[in-house]
């Protein structure tokens, strides 16, 4: 049972989600070659990188898949801050996504196991000092420290160099740290408390860094454009089919790399002795099994065939007899903790040499709550062989039953991720279970292990409880069986803002609940709100009568006066003697394992200093999705989302001014195909505002005069840098509200991005900014009168200030939406 518990524990990484993206090669009998060669050497090598999509994926596939080395990637961040190009998920929302994208290219690159640390993306930095500020030097060693322990790699491979080179401040930091990292690993006088968790100092053998030229002192040349006849491609083309599935971040584009890719590395550090110029980064290293199992893995290669796999099986049974003997007469640490790994790999081998079929199916329509009795089907089969079989499911605390019916206990946390921050200026994560730090997410909350002899050998396999969801035509996809709250309650807007002065007013919230329970839900749902505020209604009563069922309830939340502060509604539902006052936001996207994000069931409501022209009509083109829409209409006016219909035919002179959003050059050809109409709406009068855009905004074919949007262009990444006003009489910076510098403070996470390079003398910058040692950038808010019209191209981050309050993004749209009509 020891060694059943240990390998649990290994396998803890691979069955957090359920596998929804497997590399076709992943199968049959190229899957058991797979295998194999990593049951032939102890080789291991670590990654280190800052954000998702930044891994050298064809230098993992070529040692994983082509070396047989075991691979882990440490990625410092999720990439929290980055945009998203598919769908209105930003901040923390956008990090699980991200998490999930580097998984699934993870099943291409054959890394074995991915690790991040607590530090949170906050945006684009120029500088590593700025890093070093935001993470604490001393919080982001550590976490490094502790994944090393925690994984023992033989080698370590920074992606960067740690100087100006790596180009951005979190890059560089990545690079830094590596090296630190490196040294404080083995040294047990550095973190001591480490030894709590159990992770006792390592010291790998090498470093290297990555991004070196041909031209420069390498040590290390690669070439990962060489041909797999097992994958059927180069590791590097290989790779990029799985870089590919990082969609937020590229939308699923890539390009394949004929001929040689090759990379240069340097070796910074050794503790062995090698060659000058090497031909594997483990060189001088022994990675080689005990003499009698490395004779019973060779014996199993070589009776391994394509048509018949299972060959391989009797030698690897008896490779595995003798390292479980090995392992039982030795007590050192460093070589238990190899021998644990090996064991892990030749069960694999020999599970998928035999071609073993295992799943485990909860008998639901969706995630599990607390207090629910469920059963759970369980199948196992290996082709042309009977063989007994021990199935068990394994549970957490609060869980009760030993299959195939189990319960949840009615005091069970929901499945929500296990780190969280207070707000998003917060640079690092707090961790709700710290036995997990490092992990991608939570592993599964309930598993089976299947328990078999081959030869008379105990074999084991586990597999994460799921649930299978209908998603026709694309036919059915299983998810991690998770636990969610009964009742899942949310309020809308998170934030909501009040002009000042306006008496009487009032504001709209909007409360969801979603139905997890199978059955019958009934109960009454109403808000709490500061003293002499009143709700119409007062409470609204609701009833469900099956899983998966939701409604939304609005309540008009009458506001006698308002103070330049924050006030504070909260949501409740009351059902079956139990109150429910937060819910969660699902994160769910093809091919990526459906996480929820915890929400309270609060809005926060600001008094803001803020006019806007009265009875305005807004047209809004949404592009990869964004809460600007909704903060237009927290300004009072009306906003109405346009279609390819609208843009083809609609008369767009009904709207006082039209708004591009988020990217949407970048994902609506209908928008490019029908750019000429609303040039003409703003020549005839109109007030067009193109926001924030990537290189696919072409300024000489999509505006009205020439300009430069150039696929490097500069942005202002630090969110207090100064602003000079260059056009201070202009319209869009006195009326209806007097704009000063003061408008740009309190912003979250940067400024702004994609400023234009060059432009015509009919454009009127109006702002500059500049983040430290940077020019001022003038190219992030232009204005030009054209015909009896406006055009604005404002490509400051009001994406990002708006669903947070910030009072000057506001006032500044007000300003925008304003033009012409006051």
């Amino acid at each position: 049972m020891q060694r059943l518990v240990a390998a649990i524990a290994l396998a803890s990484v691979a069955i957090g989600r359920a596998q929804t993206i497997r590399a076709p090669q992943d199968a049959g009998a190229a899957l058991a070659w797979t295998a194999l060669l990593k049951t032939r050497t102890t080789a291991s090598l670590m990654h280190t990188t800052a954000h998702p999509d930044d891994e050298q994926g064809g230098m993992l596939a070529m040692v994983s898949r082509g070396e047989g080395a075991r691979v882990s990637l440490l990625t410092l961040t999720r990439g929290e801050s980055g945009d998203n190009a598919i769908g209105p998920e930003l901040f923390d929302a956008l990090g699980l996504i991200r998490t999930e994208e580097l998984l699934d290219a993870d099943a291409y690159y054959g890394v074995d196991r991915q690790y991040f640390t607590t530090l949170v993306d906050y945006g684009f930095s120029k500088r590593l000092d700025e890093a070093l500020e935001k993470w604490g030097k001393e919080r982001l060693l550590r976490d490094v420290v502790r994944i090393i322990r925690r994984e023992r790699p033989l080698v370590l491979v920074a992606r960067f160099q740690g100087n100006s080179r790596d180009g951005h401040g979190n890059h560089q930091a990545a690079g830094l740290i590596t090296q630190d990292a490196y040294r404080a690993a083995g040294d047990p006088s550095m973190f001591p408390e480490l030894a709590r968790e159990g992770l006792v100092p390592w010291q790998p053998r090498k470093l290297y860094m990555g991004g070196v030229r041909e031209n420069e002192d390498w040590n290390l040349r690669i070439d990962t454009g060489r041909y797999d006849p097992v994958i059927g491609d180069t590791y590097q083309n290989f790779s990029r089919v799985g870089l590919a599935f990082q969609r937020s971040q590229n939308s699923g584009r890539t390009g394949a790399f004929p001929g040689s890719s090759i990379a240069y590395y340097r070796r910074l550090a050794s503790t062995v002795a090698a060659p000058a110029k090497e031909s594997s980064f483990f060189d001088g290293i022994d990675t080689r099994l005990p003499a009698a199992i490395d004779r019973e893995i060779g014996s199993a290669m070589d009776a391994f065939t394509i048509t018949n796999p299972a060959a391989a099986v009797p030698a690897l049974t008896r490779a595995l007899t003798l390292l479980r003997e090995t392992a039982a007469q030795n007590r050192d640490y460093e070589a238990g903790f190899a021998l644990g790994i090996k064991e892990r790999q030749i069960q694999d081998a020999i599970v998928a040499a035999l071609g073993v079929s295992f799943s485990a199916v909860a008998q639901v329509q969706g995630p599990v709550v607390p207090g629910q009795t469920f059963e759970v089907k369980t199948s196992f089969r290996i082709p042309n062989r009977e063989l007994p079989v021990d199935v068990r499911l394994l549970t957490p605390p609060l869980w009760s039953g030993n299959g195939p019916a189990l319960t949840v206990w009615a005091d069970a946390s929901p499945s929500y991720p296990y780190f969280r921050r207070s707000s998003i200026r917060d640079s690092f994560y707090t961790l709700d279970n710290p036995s997990l730090a490092g992990l991608p997410a939570d592993s599964a909350r309930v598993s089976a292990v299947a328990i078999f002899r081959v030869d008379g050998v105990q074999v084991d396999t586990r597999v994460p409880v799921t649930w299978v969801e209908p998603a026709p035509p694309h036919g059915e996809v299983p998810h991690v069986l998770a636990v969610l709250p009964a009742l899942g309650v949310t309020l809308t807007p998170a934030e909501a803002i009040v002009p000042l002065g306006a008496a009487g007013t009032h504001v709209t919230l909007t409360a969801e609940i979603v139905n997890n329970r199978d059955g019958e839900s009934t109960g009454d749902l109403a808000l709490t709100l500061p003293g002499g505020w009143t709700a119409d209604p007062a409470s609204q009563s609701f009833r469900f009568d099956r899983i998966g069922a939701r409604r939304t309830f609005s309540f008009r939340v009458a506001i006698p006066a308002v103070e330049q502060r924050e006030y504070r509604v909260e949501a409740a539902a009351k059902s079956g003697g139990r109150e429910y006052r937060s819910g969660y936001q699902t994160i769910a996207h093809r091919d990526l394992e459906t996480r929820y994000l915890p929400r309270d069931a609060v809005s926060t409501v600001r008094g803001v200093d803020v006019r806007i022209a009265p009875g305005l009509k807004i047209g809004y083109v949404m592009g990869i999705g964004d809460e600007v829409p909704a903060a237009i209409a927290q300004l009072g006016a009306d906003v109405r989302l346009l279609g390819a219909d609208d843009l083809r035919s609609a008369d767009l002179s009904a709207f006082d001014a039209i708004v591009t959003g988020t990217r949407a050059y970048a994902v609506r050809d209908d928008l490019k195909t029908y750019n000429e109409r609303l040039l003409q709406y703003a020549r005839g009068g109109g007030n067009l505002i193109v926001l924030y855009n990537t290189q696919e905004l072409v300024p000489r074919l999509h505006a009205p005069f020439r300009g430069e949007l150039p696929r490097d262009a500069e942005e202002v990444s630090e969110e207090d840098s100064p602003v000079e006003i260059l056009a201070p009489d202009d319209a869009a910076l006195r009326v209806p509200n007097r704009i000063t510098t003061k408008d740009f403070d309190g912003w979250v996470e940067q400024r702004g991005s994609k400023f234009w390079s060059s432009w015509d003398t009919a454009y009127t910058p109006i702002i500059a900014t500049w983040d430290r040692g940077q020019a001022p950038q003038k190219g992030g808010w232009l204005h030009a009168r054209v015909g009896r019209g406006h055009y604005t191209y404002f490509a400051y981050a009001l994406h990002r200030q708006l669903p947070y309050g910030v009072p000057g993004a506001y006032r500044l749209l007000a300003n925008l939406l304003s033009l012409g009509k006051n």
